[in-house]
This record gives C-alpha cells, sequence and structure tokens, in this order.
C-alpha cells in the first residue's frame, strides 16, 4: 500500500511535526509494509527528521507552480500521487478559516489528489465556525468527496455535518496522543515553563502581563523558562525575557517531551504546548486564542484550564499558578487519565481507517 501524506510540515512549527510523528505511529501500526512519502515545505529536513520518503507539496501560486514546474519538483510530486493507493491530508487546523490563503493551499493539496482520481483521508482536522461563504464553498469542495474524514473535537464534527450532510464523520484526539512517549518520574523542580505566541491585537498589553508574571516567580524563587512552538515566536520571546533561560527553538520531540516533565506548571499559548502538557502530566493553563484550544480541552473535560486572552495578567495568572500548585497530585492524575483515554479514542478510529486501507 503506498500513502501520500501533505500537511503544513517543515515549516518549524512543533504542532504540525507532533501531527505528523503521530500520523506516522498510526499508520505503521495499521499497515507496518506501507510505502509512506510525505509532501512537505523542506522535503530534505523532513526526509532527515523521520528517515522517510518526502518531496516538495503541490505549489498553490503561479510563481511557484511555475518554479516547481521547470526545476522538476511538481512532475516527481505528481508521480508520486498518480501511484499512490490513498492520499492523506493530516490533521490540525489545515481548515480552520483563519486564514484564507492557508485554506486555498490545502484545498489545491486535495484538488489534485481528487483529479487523479485517488481516495483522500482526512484526518484529525479542526474546523472553525465561519460566515464566510467562500470559505464555506471550500471545506464543501474538499470534505464532501473525501473517503474518510476524522476530526478532532465535536465542534468540528457539527460544523461539519451541516457543511457536507449524511457524510460519515468520526472523532477523534489530536495526534499528540498517538505518539510514543517515553515515562519517566516528575521531579519537583521549582520550575515553571511559559510556551508564548505573539497575539498581535494584544502585544503590548501581553508582554507587561507576561513579564509581571515573570517576576513575581522569580521573588518565590522558582526557575522560569521560555520554549518556543513555533519559530516565529523565538524573537518574540528574546524581546520580553532578560532573566530566564530561553530555550532555542527545537523540534526533537523527546526534548520537549523532557522540558515538559521537568516543569511544575506550564503556560501554554499554542494548543500543542497544551497538549504537550497533558500527555506529559504537567499542570498547565492554557490561553484560548483560537477556538481550536477551547474545543479541543473541551473534547477532554479539561475545559477549567482555560484562560481567555483578555483575562491575561499577572494577578490572575499568580492566582492560578499557586491554585495549582495546592492541587498538583490531584491534577497529574487526572492529565495522565486523560492522555489515557485518548490513546484509546486513537485505537478505534485506526480500526476504522484500518477496515478502509486494507
Amino acid at each position: 500500500m503506498k500513502l501520500v501524506i501533505s500537511g503544513n510540515y517543515g515549516a518549524h512549527n512543533n504542532g504540525d511535526e507532533l501531527i505528523l510523528e503521530g500520523i506516522l505511529t498510526a499508520i505503521r501500526r495499521i499497515k507496518p509494509a506501507a510505502e509512506i512519502t510525505v509532501l512537505s515545505e523542506k522535503p530534505h529536513e523532513t526526509k532527515n527528521k523521520y528517515e522517510i520518503n518526502c518531496l516538495k507539496k503541490f505549489p498553490a501560486g503561479l510563481r511557484s507552480f511555475f518554479t516547481r514546474l521547470l526545476n522538476g519538483d511538481f512532475k516527481k510530486t505528481s508521480k508520486a500521487v498518480k501511484e499512490c493507493d490513498f492520499f492523506m491530508l493530516g490533521g490540525g487546523g489545515l481548515f480552520d478559516g483563519k486564514s484564507l490563503k492557508g485554506m486555498i493551499i490545502w484545498a489545491v493539496q486535495a484538488a489534485f489528489a481528487y483529479h487523479y482520481k485517488k481516495p483522500v483521508i482526512l484526518y484529525a482536522q479542526s474546523i472553525s465556525s465561519t460566515d464566510s461563504k467562500l470559505k464555506k464553498w471550500i471545506i464543501k469542495k474538499v470534505f464532501k468527496k473525501a473517503s474518510f474524514i476524522a476530526v478532532r473535537d465535536e465542534n468540528s464534527k457539527e460544523i461539519l455535518k451541516n457543511i457536507v450532510p449524511g457524510k460519515q464523520i468520526y472523532t477523534m484526539p489530536d495526534m499528540i496522543f498517538r505518539i510514543e512517549n517515553q515515562k519517566m518520574q516528575n521531579g519537583t523542580h521549582d520550575k515553571v515553563l511559559i510556551c508564548p505566541k505573539k497575539i498581535e491585537w494584544m502585544k503590548e498589553e501581553l508582554k507587561k502581563a507576561l513579564m509581571g508574571f515573570v517576576n513575581n516567580l522569580l521573588q518565590l524563587n522558582k526557575k522560569v523558562e521560555f520554549l518556543a512552538f513555533a519559530k516565529e515566536d523565538q524573537k518574540y520571546l528574546e524581546d520580553i525575557a532578560d532573566k530566564v533561560e530561553i530555550h532555542q527553538f527545537i523540534e526533537d520531540k523527546n526534548k520537549i517531551f523532557e522540558i515538559f516533565k521537568e516543569a511544575d506548571f506550564a503556560l501554554c499559548m499554542r494548543l500543542h504546548s497544551a497538549l504537550a502538557a497533558i500527555v506529559n502530566g504537567t499542570p498547565f493553563v492554557a490561553v484560548n486564542y483560537n477556538p481550536k484550544v477551547k474545543n479541543s480541552l473541551k473534547s477532554m473535560g479539561l475545559e477549567k484550564y482555560l484562560i481567555e486572552p483578555e483575562d491575561v495578567d499577572s494577578e490572575k495568572l499568580m492566582e492560578i499558578f499557586k491554585k495549582t500548585e495546592a492541587e498538583k497530585n490531584g491534577i497529574k492524575k487526572e492529565l495522565e487519565e486523560v492522555a489515557l483515554a485518548q490513546l484509546k479514542k486513537h485505537l478505534e478510529v485506526e480500526s476504522h481507517l484500518k477496515a478502509l486501507i486494507d
């Protein structure tokens, strides 16, 4: 069986890389002998990281189309898709409506697969409500013909049911819960981890809140570390921190998980930093910067660990931190049980996917 997987890979975003690693884990369990090709923004980097065949994803603009036509990339990618048995758009907020340009890019990937008459699998997707007729039309075009659809939360499922009525839609957890995770005992390190994201509309307020929170933690003799989950956040970290350890941007899953396991608390401003906290049993609070954050945590019964962006200030964060410290043993046990339940849900959905590709 030949499978081509396309997604936002090779873009220096750890959320998307964790999604890919989870997908590869699942496919190798379902079909150990599968020949997998990943379409990536940086095929060489993705190939070296996962030791897998990689090619450039399909171009979505005229300039990139002619460039890849002339250098042969388009021909190679087309050949791989023509010869594959299944084509997968692999997870995340590819169609969450946040960016029309992004939706067009991923719709183009699916369009080529449909053009070559390949069964399309839409796996671990998130969909957000939108009033845009164009965005709804794109979603309908992509999802209506799909051979298999699985979304990451019930809200996405309800939205899709209205756009493509009659389709079988499965719900599943994020792919991070499918990754093999080496167990290690969480220790007490008096360490707080902050995973920031630049939220443009409240940039200055956020900087002020984080700096105040850091200063308060340092007064309690806590060690504070910053970890970017996307390369674009690294410069933002450097702008707001001079008293904390800033981890250089890393894409090594084991190192990322190790950092979380050593933290007693995490302030998470990207979805996958919150999910990494859950996977590793690290008490956390997640900033609800995008509907997918609330929808994901709500699907796991963890919406109590959410905070709205406009509520983020140093005093509120300290209040949450102190409350979490007092309840951390119970929280860790809760997160461990949630992570195990998510894995079980993955296995259920995989059984349906296996029935399709066998």
